[in-house]
């Protein structure tokens, strides 16, 4: 008796915890979280006054695809929206306060219906770019509500919406384009070791 209670807590301190977020188990809790947190600190190394609104989409909407590629479960995209955005929070990188998480959970929630949609297909070029066009538009769009809720000066508005539109959505397809060339690479090497 003594024996048997043993091998089944061996068992399952073996055993990765298989529901442990969205169905999602801790290992891949834990490597979304490492891409959550590359896109904070991304963005925080990439906060250079180019003066061109949404060029940063590259590297944030690539990173959001390349972890959603890699680990094409459904809640991922969710999981790293969260912890980019608390992660925002944590380094002040906007004028929203604790609102900012939803400028980082939009994009992570869009991108789970939309690789549904694309059948989890995000090893396509096609597929990425546009994919990372939608997410990056999205972010746009979390940005100016909060803007407007918050009564907060809006520079893209300023511009004009259709020219900060095109460019969130032109990095952001070339993010998520560059995102499926990297999934194509690394998910063959990986399969081994995720």
């Amino acid at each position: 008796m003594e024996s048997t209670e043993k091998d089944e807590l061996a068992a399952v301190l073996e055993a990765p915890v298989d529901n442990f977020i969205f169905n999602i188990g801790l290992a891949d809790v834990l490597r979304l979280s490492m891409f959550g947190t590359l896109i904070s600190v991304s963005r925080f190394f990439l906060m250079l006054p180019m003066g061109i609104p949404g060029w940063t989409s590259v590297f944030w909407m690539g990173l959001l695809v390349l972890g959603k590629g890699l680990i094409p479960k459904f809640g991922s995209g969710t999981i790293m929206g969260i912890v980019s955005g608390l992660l925002a929070i944590v380094f002040g990188l906007g004028k929203e306060g604790p609102l900012l998480a939803l400028k980082c959970i939009v994009p992570g929630m869009l991108l789970d219906v939309l690789a549904i949609f694309f059948l989890y297909k995000l090893g396509s070029l096609w597929v990425g770019a546009i994919i990372g066009a939608l997410i990056s538009f999205s972010k746009l769009l979390a940005s100016m509500a909060l803007g407007v809720m918050l009564n907060t000066p809006m520079v893209f508005l300023a511009m004009g919406f259709g020219y900060a539109t095109l460019l969130h959505v032109i990095f952001g397809a070339i993010g998520g384009g560059i995102a499926t060339v990297l999934i194509k690479r690394l998910k063959p090497r990986l399969v081994s070791f995720w």
